[in-house]
């Protein structure tokens, strides 16, 4: 059911309820005194608000704001139509305000406050001593495959086969623990962000670069601590034994992605760099498929929902391209790697009874299902889903043997009929995996579970669970829960923002030119186009095709919409041209294509 649509009035009252921040542009009066406003950006917001104070971070800045500057402002506490200025972003026309006004939006800063980067700063180094007491990897083969611009590497793998054809799996983390310690004012600062967000040539970092770009970072040929996850797992893809581990290690390679693709696609230059390293990683894809095998038969459901990959000019920071991000072995290798250490780190816990910070994702809510079963019966897809018992294995039906270009938009409907992941302390399951226990430790530098998980863990190997400690424990993780899933979902927000700030920017530089898409969906008002570089925009009825003066009706039911010459239904494929882009909305505007 859709929910109602707020008045005007409603709008500004929820706004004004959920503390938001009101970014806009300033226009300052023509003497320089009172009378000034804003022009928000949020085109449902009043279209002028009168400004009563200015200031930015503290100082009185009347003087220094330019008119036509974008701002960030916030309601008067007395409920007055009138804001204060807390903030002078500069010229709309400078490359990253655009962002900037995002992240301002939802509270969020670049910078830290100064005791946590003076303490990130008198951070110690690794001592003889912490070495002498951990198991010492360092003269094992350990490589890190992350993006080409990553900096903060905080997984590393290593794989090798034993003497009866098993494999040894190890996935090492960056003990982030070791340095944030539990009270002090880098953990403060931990909780309170709860996670890194990430943007197009950015990144709002959980801690600060001094650990997750230095210390923390698993750098190539360089001593760094870790918490090491050890599996033996057999040919069928079993676990039959595992092992955590406080380690030391000296990572071997780093690879991008790109270049473990290249190597595992045969790429003769990359082969010949590498040489000593083929072995490994053609062993790290044929598990991945093993295990990967396992997932889809307990009911992992693989989505086909593409993510936006914003190229950026690197002279200019204006966006150059964006596609659709490719979803390569080297990558499945990574994630089932993860997957497979986070379920036995999960499993360890609930069998210990460890107060704990669980990764959930509860069955899909019945109603939603039963409407998701409506909504694929104009696509001739005769599901098997019962929304009182949804499966896995039913979703994946789905989308079985679907056309490539279908699958995105059948992918969407299927999303969201789920419900959404979150941080528990109760082990309850992942449903889009098909896992009964699942964590999140495989991550420490850039999500706070992970580092509470890593610290809550090494109590447990150096036995100093102490009860007092279990029940102070048990509190906390309860609250660790809320605050990482209440962030989780801001930097969702604004990361999908981004991205869609920077799909609507590039398509304003591509007005007039035609496009070939997938209509993705279907309101009484036209149809949703989709097109292959994830970019989706509104093709309104007026805009629809025609052959004559008819006009189109829109059918519920069959969630169509007809002429008497023709009719569209979601999956159709539609050539269409780009007529407008509304950058404070970030939407796009299609038209169909005239025929030649």
């Amino acid at each position: 059911m859709k929910k109602p649509r707020l008045s005007p009035e409603e709008y500004l009252a929820s706004f004004k309820e959920s503390g938001k921040n009101v970014i806009g542009t300033f226009i300052s009066s023509p003497k320089g005194g009172g009378g000034s406003f804003i022009i928000p950006d949020d085109d449902k917001l009043p279209q002028s608000i009168d400004v009563k104070n200015i200031t930015d971070r503290g100082q009185t800045v009347i003087a220094a704001t330019v008119s036509g500057f974008k701002v960030v402002a916030q309601f008067v506490p007395d409920h007055t139509d009138k804001v204060n200025i807390i903030e002078v972003l500069g010229s709309a026309n400078t490359v990253g305000t655009d962002i900037l006004s995002i992240i301002r939006e939802h509270k969020l800063y670049e910078e830290f406050p100064n005791e946590v980067v003076a303490e990130a700063k008198s951070v110690a180094k690794i001592t003889a001593a912490e070495v002498a007491r951990r198991e010492d990897l360092r003269g094992k083969v350990l490589i890190t495959i992350d993006p080409e611009d990553a900096q903060d590497l905080d997984d590393a793998v290593s794989l090798e086969k034993n003497n009866e054809g098993n494999y040894e799996l190890g996935v090492h983390i960056a003990d982030v623990s070791n340095y944030v310690a539990e009270g002090s004012q880098l953990d403060a600062e931990a909780f309170r962000r709860g996670t890194s967000v990430y943007f197009p040539g950015g990144v709002l970092p959980m801690l600060p670069v001094e650990l997750s770009n230095d210390i923390c970072s698993l750098n190539p040929n360089q001593d760094r601590l870790a918490l090491s996850c050890f599996m033996t797992i057999d040919r069928s893809g079993r676990v039959l034994k595992s092992r955590i581990s406080e380690t030391v290690i000296s990572t071997h390679t780093r690879f991008s992605y790109m270049q473990v693709q290249g190597i595992l696609d045969g790429d003769a230059e990359l082969c010949r760099e590498h040489k000593k390293l083929i072995p490994m990683l053609n062993d790290c894809a044929e598990l991945t498929k093993i295990l990967e095998g396992i997932r889809q038969k307990r009911g992992e459901v693989i989505l086909d929902v593409p993510e936006p990959k914003i190229i950026l000019d690197p002279e200019t920071g204006k966006i150059a391209d964006v596609i659709a991000y490719p979803h390569l072995m080297a990558h499945r290798i990574i994630e089932t790697f993860m997957i497979e250490c986070n379920e036995t780190i999960a499993e360890y816990a609930l069998e210990h009874s460890l107060p704990f910070v669980y990764r959930i994702h509860d069955k899909p809510d019945p109603l939603k299902v039963a409407k998701l079963v409506d909504m694929l019966k104009p696509f001739s897809i005769m599901s098997t889903i019962k929304p009182e018992y949804p499966k896995g294995q039913d979703y994946q039906r789905v989308l079985k043997d679907l056309d490539k270009d279908l699958k995105p938009i059948i992918s969407q409907l299927l999303l969201r009929s789920m419900q959404k992941a979150k941080y528990s302390p109760d082990c309850v399951g992942h449903f889009g995996l098909g896992s009964k226990y699942y964590c999140h430790f495989t991550s420490p530098i850039r999500r706070y579970p992970d580092l509470v998980i890593h610290r809550i863990l090494k109590l447990m190997l150096n036995k100093k669970l102490s009860s007092h400690k279990i029940a102070e424990l048990t509190t906390f993780v309860d609250s660790a829960s809320d605050q990482a899933t209440k962030t989780e979902i801001t930097a969702t927000e604004v990361e999908r923002a981004v991205d869609d700030l920077k799909r609507a920017e590039y398509m304003n530089d591509h007005i007039g030119e035609p496009f070939s898409g997938t209509i993705s969906g279907i309101m009484d008002f036209g149809c949703f186009v989709y097109l292959p570089n994830t970019v989706e925009g509104l093709v309104r009825v007026e805009n629809m095709p025609k052959d004559g003066k008819e006009f189109y009706i829109y059918n519920e039911k069959t969630a169509t919409m007809s002429s008497k010459a023709r009719t569209f239904k979601m999956g159709d494929k539609i050539d269409v041209v780009c007529v407008g882009v509304n950058m404070a909305r970030r939407q796009v505007e299609f038209a169909a294509a005239p025929k030649h």
